[in-house]
């Protein structure tokens, strides 16, 4: 009998993250969101502690096969058996395993710890945390098996000596310190009901609000007495409720450091506070020095030293929503500009590679190096492409090499041709422009070759001089946890988190 091949469904939603801040009527709610969150770090180490512990008991007993069958330790890291675990733990706190681990060096720190609060506790946000942590698993798994195909070896961490990559234990004060509501979400216009806790309020544009809420990530910013918490609510939105990407026209950027340059000559520069960056150095030298006195008195950080701490954090999350801001205001824009969003296919991780060296091979214009690291990193180039992911109609990305060298107007291909940082001048044919855009209408010609279906480019084609340009639409797009721009919004207080976690 012959098989009929399923044709797949057509999307018809995606999903899309509102950040909200979270407003509580009372002091005991912020109280018991701390408290869960607090559990959720708990467990998180109580797991991982455990599962180190199958580990090593395995390593020591020698061969698998050696072990009688009642006593083989199970070393599944997946969601299913972690859930059961939390299970024992919450509620049969005599299970076998649990007086196990307890009886080990690994559970020394928690044998007298009462674990039956747990059990006031709302329990699917608590056992959802071993969600991110058999993820946690699977990723370094897989990295693990990567490079032993390949021969090598992961390395070590200084802090601890496990392999890099490997899950972390969570300390107090975490910067991602909260918890996840995992499903049957309940919301009343502006109101989240959080289990346990009750009815809170939430401020924020609600351009998604009103669609189906998926899930709800609870996260705290802040170490100080009265931190803020937020809500990233994941929304089902139907397609046609999306803001759509321009129609027509392609646009080629060329991403500087510090601002970046689309094909039409419009710069999108990141925002540069002279004073924020000013204040955020000086903190970070008193903060250095109170962790070396701390160190060479062999006692913990003073009041005064935690509490510079916090105020360096707190200004560096106000710089870190600013950039993010802006990038997504200049993704947005290029979204609207043009249908096909054309950029240099960069390798940010190795062209931010510290120039160190080793003791006895020292690298050379180190801090020169260090300060363009700064520079690329606070250029927004990996956060603009994830969110022109997921705006833009189609991104592609083209072979860097050579773009600021190429005439655009004749393709000569010169070092002369470009003297300085700014002007481009051919050798060959004389033709003059500004550099970045120049570079920037060469990575817009590459891309073309690559959709040769593109009719027309710039703005006499986006205003569909030509008639309409069939350009590809991606079929394919990200699910970036950042939120749409370009719809009315709040002053923002803080970034959106990628999304992701």
């Amino acid at each position: 009998m012959a098989t009929r091949t399923a044709t797949p469904k057509s999307k018809t939603t995606e999903v899309r993250i509102e950040q909200y801040r979270v407003r509580f009527d009372r002091r005991a709610q912020a109280a018991l969101c701390a408290q869960i969150a607090g559990a959720c770090r708990l467990v998180w180490n109580i797991l991982l502690a455990d599962c180190e512990r199958r580990y090593r008991l395995a390593r020591a007993y020698g061969q698998w096969t050696d072990f009688p069958p009642e006593d083989r330790p199970d070393l599944s890291t997946s969601f299913f058996t972690l859930g059961k675990r939390f299970t024992d733990l919450r509620s049969r706190p005599d299970a076998a395993w649990v007086r196990a681990f307890l009886g080990s060096p690994w559970g020394r720190r928690y044998r007298d710890m009462d674990l039956s609060w747990l059990r006031d506790l709302p329990y699917a946000p608590v056992r959802y945390t071993l969600k991110y942590l058999a993820d946690a698993y699977t990723r370094f798994h897989a990295v693990w098996d990567v490079a032993a195909t390949q021969g090598k070896t992961l390395g070590v961490r200084k802090s601890d000596g496990k392999p890099k990559g490997f899950p972390k234990y969570k300390k107090k004060f975490d910067k991602d310190d909260g918890f996840t509501i995992p499903d049957n979400v309940r919301m009343d216009g502006d109101r989240l009901h959080i289990p346990k806790v009750g009815w809170v309020r939430l401020e924020g544009s609600g351009v998604y609000r009103g669609h189906k809420p998926k899930q709800v990530r609870i996260r705290k910013e802040g170490t100080e007495e009265h931190p803020k918490w937020y809500a990233y609510v994941f929304h089902e939105v139907p397609v046609d409720r999306l803001k759509p990407p321009a129609w027509t026209g392609a646009v080629g950027v060329d991403r500087n450091v510090g601002q970046a340059t689309d094909s039409d000559g419009e710069v999108y520069e990141v925002p540069d506070d002279p004073k924020l960056d000013a204040n955020i150095k000086r903190k970070q030298r008193q903060a250095d020095k109170a962790r070396a006195r701390s160190k060479a008195n062999g006692q913990p950080m003073s009041n005064r030293g935690r509490r510079i701490c916090g105020q360096l954090k707190k200004r560096q999350r106000k710089q870190k929503r600013r950039r993010e801001n802006a990038a997504h205001q200049h993704s947005r824009k290029l979204a609207d500009t043009a249908h096909t969003v054309v950029i240099e296919d960069l390798n940010t991780k190795a062209m931010t590679r510290s120039a160190k060296g080793t003791v006895t091979e020292p690298g050379k214009n180190v801090k020169q190096k260090a300060g363009l690291n700064r520079g690329i990193l606070k250029s927004n180039w990996g956060r603009t492409e994830r969110m022109l992911d997921y705006k833009a109609g189609q991104v592609l990305k083209v072979p860097p090499a050579y773009t600021s060298q190429t005439c655009a107007a004749c393709g000569h291909v010169d070092k002369a041709n470009r003297r300085t940082q700014a002007h481009f001048r051919c050798t060959a044919c004389g033709h003059t422009a500004n550099a970045d855009r120049n570079a920037a209408q060469n990575i817009l010609a590459r891309g073309l070759a690559l959709c040769p279906t593109a009719r027309g480019t710039g703005a006499a084609a986006r205003r569909e001089a030509l008639g309409p340009c069939p350009l590809p639409v991606a079929t394919v797009k990200s699910t970036s946890t950042t939120r749409e721009q370009g719809m009315p919004s709040r002053p923002r207080g803080s970034p959106p988190w990628y999304t992701g976690i």
